[in-house]
């Protein structure tokens, strides 16, 4: 019996001492910007689970050249050697509010014409460089919930896994979203 109390109380006492209750835990996805549709130029996604926001330096376009429409969609975070970059480019294709399309083509050889979406990311710090691209293997979807010509607003969410160019360690993408201007 003695035993048995001996290891209530072990047990208790583990139980009952938990510093957890001070820290505050936060759900990577809720540190992305919130859903929204009015232009607000906004953009974030998780990359392999930690959020990535774009600092204010993105370039998205869709125009129409020679009689087909190209779109793109930019983010960066960071400057000169220390730097994260994403990409979602649909090429040849009318973008429709409410669809989906496939991000599925490797867009690393600029030479390399196709019809539809890639999406790349790539990053370079001090001791690392990567260049991760979506193919036929590995690839993801975006989805326009807005998409405005006359207002120039496009809104959605994006994901998709990429592979590096050298290594071909993939990446995972999730939980994009985006309310940008063009």
């Amino acid at each position: 019996m003695k035993t048995y109390i001996k290891y209530l109380f072990v047990f208790l006492a583990i139980t009952a001492c938990n510093n957890d209750d001070n820290k505050k835990t936060t759900n990577p996805i809720d540190q992305l910007p919130p859903m929204t549709t009015s232009g607000k130029n906004t953009i974030g996604c998780l990359v392999n689970g930690v959020p990535f926001t774009d600092s204010g330096l993105m370039n998205n376009f869709y125009q129409i050249v020679e009689g087909e429409y190209y779109l793109a969609i930019n983010w960066k975070n960071g400057f000169g050697d220390n730097f994260k970059t994403g990409q979602i480019s649909i090429r040849k294709t009318q973008i429709v509010e409410g669809e989906t399309y496939h991000l599925n083509n490797n867009d690393s050889n600029t030479m390399i014409d196709y019809i539809g979406g890639a999406a790349n990311y790539v990053f370079l710090n001090d001791s690392n460089f990567g260049e991760f691209y979506t193919n036929s293997n590995y690839y993801g979807v975006v989805t326009f919930t807005k998409f405005d010509t006359q207002s120039g607003i496009m809104s959605g969410t994006f994901e998709f896994q990429a592979q590096e160019l050298v290594t071909e360690e993939i990446i995972n993408i999730t939980g994009g979203r985006f309310d940008l201007t063009f």
